[in-house]
């Protein structure tokens, strides 16, 4: 079955989008320079503020496809405690 091509594009993308189509552009001339469809562009003009947080944030980095947030920041952190002594000190992860 041909359908068609899907295209994902990175944080960094979506924020040039969203200018683009807030300094007066029509949405349908930003969806064919992107090269995705016009529905695309309306659904990122709708989570705008949710990727603005997210560039602005430094949450998550600009050049993935997919943003994936932590949901346990403790447990991340204390990760991150229990490790970069190990890598510091060059000793494996089994001990």
């Amino acid at each position: 079955m041909a359908g068609r091509k899907l295209t994902i594009l990175p944080l960094i993308r979506k924020i040039e989008l969203i200018e683009a189509v807030e300094s007066g552009k029509k949405q349908k001339i930003v969806a064919e320079e992107f090269q995705i469809p016009a529905n695309s562009v309306s659904t990122i003009m709708k989570r705008k503020d949710n990727y603005r947080e997210q560039f602005y944030s430094g949450q998550v980095d600009v050049n993935k496809q997919r943003a994936r947030l932590a949901n346990h920041d403790d447990v991340e952190a204390e990760l991150l405690r229990w490790l970069l002594p190990l890598l510091k000190n060059f000793v494996g992860k089994n001990g």
